[in-house]
């Protein structure tokens, strides 16, 4: 296609084009390591500050948690739409489960944490009790734990 007003025959973006594709191509062969800057939403409970929540993770994480499920848990979507007795029973046999993989605990945790969220009580204090529990693992979680005692959601 040529142009009237252009002294250039090609298409101006020709030449780009094939110098984008062998940048691209140069890039893509490159071995780059991945570098995730946000972490899962599974993981929140045991990595993030209660303070450092808004309204919006607990609809994320519940999403999240739809997605999700645990064997041997029939009532597990009872758990997971806020019922937090439920919750709680789930991610205690969660955690006490020998050999239990640190997903099911997340996935569990997690929608303990939705409810913690939330305001309820006895869910933080779970919440606050298992992060106190990992701090033989995570050193970060001692620090979680006890922020899990003072916290108040500012949204209820």
């Amino acid at each position: 296609m040529l142009f009237k007003d252009s002294s250039n025959p090609t298409p101006p973006n020709r030449s780009r084009r094939s110098h984008g594709r062998t940048d691209f191509l140069a890039r893509a062969q490159r071995n780059v390591p991945v570098e995730v800057r946000f972490p899962h939403p599974l993981s929140w409970w045991r990595i993030r500050k209660p303070e450092d929540f808004k309204k919006v993770d607990i609809y994320i994480a519940r999403y999240v948690l739809s997605k999700s499920a645990i064997i041997g848990e029939p009532h597990w979507h009872v758990g997971v739409a806020g019922n937090a007795s439920v919750a709680i029973n789930v991610a205690r046999r969660a955690n006490k489960r020998q050999g239990a993989s640190l997903v099911s605990v997340d996935v569990a945790m997690t929608a303990v944490l939705c409810i913690a969220l939330e305001g309820n009580l006895e869910a933080r204090l779970f919440l606050s009790a298992i992060l106190d529990r990992r701090f033989e693992t995570d050193r970060l979680c001692r620090f979680l734990s006890d922020s899990w005692l003072d916290f108040t959601p500012a949204w209820t």
